[in-house]
C-alpha cells in the first residue's frame, strides 16, 4: 500500500495501535526517542515492546555525531534496548556517497566529531582542515559539534570559493540536514543543516544561480529512507518523526506511512494543516 499523501484529518492513535499496523517501526531518534535531556516518555517501553514481540525496528537519524556502537550505548544507559544493529545515521551515508565520487586517497574537509571523521577515512579519504591556499577535493557538513564553529565556517567558505576560481569546485554533501533540534523544556538549538544553509547563501550571493550546493544524504533524502527499508527487508513500514520536512517528506518520498510524534518540534495543527504533505498519524508520545 503507498503512503504518498494524506487527505482529511490526520488519525490520532496510540503506539499499540500504530504497531499493529506495520511490519516495521522506523524512529526518528531526537523528538522521539531522546532529547538533550534523556528519554522522552514511554520510548523505553516503545522499543522494549517491539523487541519481546520480535518486530522489526529501526532508529533512522540524521545525527551523525556518533558511530552506531556510540549511539547504541547513549540508549542502553537511558534504558532504551537499541544495540548497533538497530542504527541507522545519516553519517553511515558519508563513505558511499564519498566512494561514489571517487575520494579514495583525495583529501575531505569534514566539520563534525571523531566518528564523523571517521566515516570519511573508511574509504581512504585524508581528513583534512580547511585551508584556503590549498583547497580540498571534497566538504563534508555532519555536525555542528566537535569543530570551532564561526572561524572554521569562514575558513571553508573561503576555500570552497578559492576552488572555485581555480576551476575545481569540491564535493559538497550534507549529512545532517535538520536545521534545528529539541534540546529540553521546549529549548531549541541550531544543527548542520542550518550550517550548510549559511555556506550556501553565501555562495549564492558571491557566485550567483552557479554556485555549488550540498548534495542531502541525511532525512529526506530518498538514499537514506531506502536503506533504511532495504535493512528492515519490507516496505510495509511506518516512520515516526517530529519534523514534517525530513521525516515526514522523506517518508512520502518512498511511498510509505508515516506519523508526527509530539515530543518534538511540531505541533498537532502543523501536522493537522500539513495538507498533501500531512503524516498518515499522529502520536501524543510513545506511551501505550
Amino acid at each position: 500500500m503507498s503512503h504518498t499523501a494524506h487527505v482529511g484529518p490526520v488519525e490520532r492513535l496510540r503506539f499499540t495501535s500504530l504497531v499493529e499496523r506495520h511490519e516495521a517501526i522506523l524512529f526518528d531518534a531526537y523528538g522521539v526517542l531522546v532529547n538533550a535531556a534523556g528519554a522522552l516518555p514511554g520510548a523505553a517501553e516503545a522499543i522494549a515492546h517491539l523487541v519481546a514481540r520480535r518486530q522489526r525496528f529501526l532508529v533512522v537519524t540524521n545525527d551523525a555525531s556518533r558511530s552506531p556502537e556510540r549511539a547504541s550505548r547513549r540508549f542502553l544507559r537511558l534504558g532504551i534496548p537499541v544495540q548497533p544493529e538497530h542504527v541507522l545515521s545519516s553519517g553511515m551515508l558519508i563513505a558511499p556517497a564519498l566512494e561514489e565520487h571517487a575520494m579514495h586517497g583525495r583529501r575531505v574537509v569534514v566539520l563534525g566529531t571523531g566518528d564523523s571523521a571517521a566515516y570519511a577515512r573508511q574509504v581512504g579519504a585524508i581528513v583534512v582542515d580547511p585551508d584556503p591556499a590549498d583547497p580540498a577535493d571534497a566538504v563534508v557538513i555532519a555536525d555542528e559539534g566537535g569543530f570551532e564553529t564561526l572561524g572554521t565556517l569562514d575558513a571553508t567558505l573561503s576555500m570552497i570559493l578559492s576552488a572555485v576560481e581555480r576551476g575545481r569546485a569540491p564535493v559538497l554533501l550534507l549529512a545532517n540536514p535538520d536545521l534545528v533540534y529539541p534540546s529540553a523544556n521546549g529549548t531549541f538549538g541550531l544543527t548542520a543543516g542550518s550550517l550548510a544553509g549559511m555556506v550556501e547563501r553565501a555562495l549564492a550571493l558571491l557566485l550567483g544561480s552557479g554556485a555549488p550546493r550540498f548534495e542531502v544524504l541525511g532525512k529526506p533524502a530518498v538514499r537514506h529512507f531506502e536503506t533504511a527499508l532495504e535493512m528492515v527487508g519490507t516496505r510495509q513500514a511506518v516512520m515516526l518523526g517530529d519534523t514534517l520536512h525530513t521525516d515526514i517528506a522523506g517518508a512520502h518520498g518512498v511511498g510509505i506511512a508515516s506519523a508526527i510524534v509530539l515530543t518534538g518540534v511540531t505541533t498537532a495543527a502543523q501536522a493537522q494543516g500539513a495538507g498533501a504533505h500531512a503524516p498518515t498519524y499522529l502520536l501524543d508520545d510513545l506511551r501505550f
